[in-house]
């Protein structure tokens, strides 16, 4: 995140820019993070502290989020969805895993100055996934996001989902689209979606609602457990399950999901559905 520049709630509160000051942050008036004493608030969502101690420690977990975003044949969406990251993460904490695309993802990503890493070959959800996590864990992650490229998800949700985990209330929280508004949600992703939940549940012995969401932040130890083996889209039951075996504590957070006619072609749908939970027991089933 963008910690480098904030605003202050006020110029008056000398001890609080003085604090700011002996970190090397700067005071701008057109940052979107606004830092008063003992709290940070990013587009209306609020992080609290206790202390300047603690205000340092939700500081520095802020400038260690990550953003991964796996991308397969995603130019029509890609430079968008990144311009709006932009505006509130630096370039060098985004991580664009193009995972074996044949049209411009990775030209239009690399234009924006993030990382790009690429796949010789088109691997899936998981494997994308899986590269961009160890990737940024190796770049000193503190949080990791994972966010879509189709243009289905809002940077404002993301920084919901980053609270619990920036506040040390979770190892896994997840951007529900059910405990959301599922008004544009296909029906028949709804179905899909809903099967795939009882499957996840029956492996992690935990009731997730919208297990297949694309929108998941990490803590770093809890990243660091889970293994992901899955190339496809059942990583994300996986991704579940391993949290949950893992003892993370996984909670929910209510998120709006954006649907235009291209993001309806992409995730899951009944058939995808089924075939994924297929594979999903047959592989959970062996690794038990």
């Amino acid at each position: 995140m963008r910690v480098e520049t904030v605003r202050v709630a006020s110029r008056d509160d000398k001890e609080l820019i003085n604090f700011l000051d002996s970190l090397g942050i700067r005071i701008s008036e057109n940052s979107p993070i606004l830092v008063g004493r003992y709290y940070i608030e990013v587009f209306g969502i609020r992080y609290d502290a206790k202390s300047f101690d603690d205000l340092r420690r939700i500081l520095k977990k802020l400038s260690r989020i990550y953003i991964v975003m796996p991308a397969y044949n995603e130019e029509k969406t890609i430079g968008e969805v990144l311009d709006s990251l932009l505006r509130v993460f630096k370039p060098e904490n985004i991580i664009v895993v193009d995972d074996g695309s044949r049209d411009r993802t990775r030209e239009i990503a690399k234009s924006r100055g993030v990382h790009v890493v690429s796949h010789l070959i088109n691997r899936g959800l998981g494997g994308a996934l899986g590269t961009g996590i160890q990737y940024a864990l190796l770049k000193g992650a503190e949080i990791i996001v994972t966010f879509d490229a189709d243009g289905q998800h809002l940077v404002e949700d993301a920084l919901k989902v980053l609270k619990p985990v920036v506040e040390g209330k979770a190892g896994l929280a997840i951007g529900s689209r059910f405990r959301g508004n599922i008004s544009e949600m296909p029906l028949v992703k709804r179905i899909g979606n809903i099967l795939l939940n009882m499957i996840t549940a029956i492996f992690a012995l935990k009731y997730v609602s919208d297990s297949q969401s694309g929108l998941r932040a990490f803590s770093r130890e809890c990243a660091s457990k889970v293994k992901i083996t899955c190339d496809g889209y059942a990583v994300s039951s996986e991704i579940i399950v391993e949290a949950s075996r893992k003892k993370c504590k996984i909670v929910e957070i209510p998120i709006r999901a954006v649907y235009t006619e291209y993001s309806k072609k992409k995730g899951t749908n009944v058939v995808e559905g089924v075939r994924i939970a297929i594979n999903l027991m047959l592989d959970l089933l062996f690794r038990r």
